[in-house]
């Protein structure tokens, strides 16, 4: 018990103090879901295979591709509805990224994808938007997560329809997924249907 205290206070430490620790390459990324994913540099880890990926969620819901669209809605003045296609033919995105579910698992991956910031810009946000709320498909269970404006237009937080080079399988999030490496991974939303700006403390 005393070691994993350690090991939880020196990475929130680090964080403290503005800095990363730089992961050796020798680490297993599949080992790391003790740390604090603000608190670490994962740019020499290996890429984790998919067969080895943890879920955590839903991982069972099936998407008509061909019916599906992604709405951008909400305090914008240009409300969007895109197809895969359409998200497909945008400039692309692609970053390794360790996805840290704390204290269950951890996967270090390479997401592809589309730039979070630029879809907004492109919505063109009201003056007072300040949150961006996404939510998965699905009635019964949907996922919902928030993330400020700001860091939505700067990337920090990105969409993904490809891992390690593959269309994103069923139980990952088929069709499309955040990606938010300062974040641990209950935050990264599978199955994306819906983002919504709002100013904080309005319905969103």
């Amino acid at each position: 018990m005393a070691g994993a205290s350690l090991a939880l206070s020196w990475p929130g430490r680090l964080w403290a103090e503005g800095k990363r620790r730089i992961l050796p390459g020798h680490l297993k990324a599949t080992d790391l879901a003790h740390l604090n994913p603000q608190s670490v540099d994962n740019r020499n880890l290996a890429i984790t295979p998919l067969e080895d990926f943890g879920t955590m969620g839903q991982t069972d819901l099936a998407v008509d591709s061909a019916k599906w669209r992604l709405v951008v809605d909400g305090a914008v003045e240009h409300p969007l509805s895109l197809s895969l296609a359409e998200l497909k033919a945008r400039p692309v995105v692609e970053r390794t990224v360790l996805l840290i579910c704390p204290g269950v698992f951890s996967f270090n991956a390479r997401w592809t994808g589309l730039s979070l910031g630029a879809l907004l810009r492109q919505a063109r946000p009201k003056d007072e938007a300040n949150r961006v709320t996404i939510r998965s498909v699905g009635k019964q269970w949907p996922k919902v997560e928030h993330f400020s404006l700001r860091e939505a237009l700067s990337d920090e937080v990105f969409l993904a329809y490809q891992v390690n080079g593959w269309e994103l399988p069923r139980k990952h999030g088929f069709p499309l997924r955040v990606v938010a490496g300062e974040h641990y991974g209950d935050e990264w939303v599978k199955y994306v249907a819906r983002i919504t700006v709002s100013a904080k403390g309005k319905k969103g």
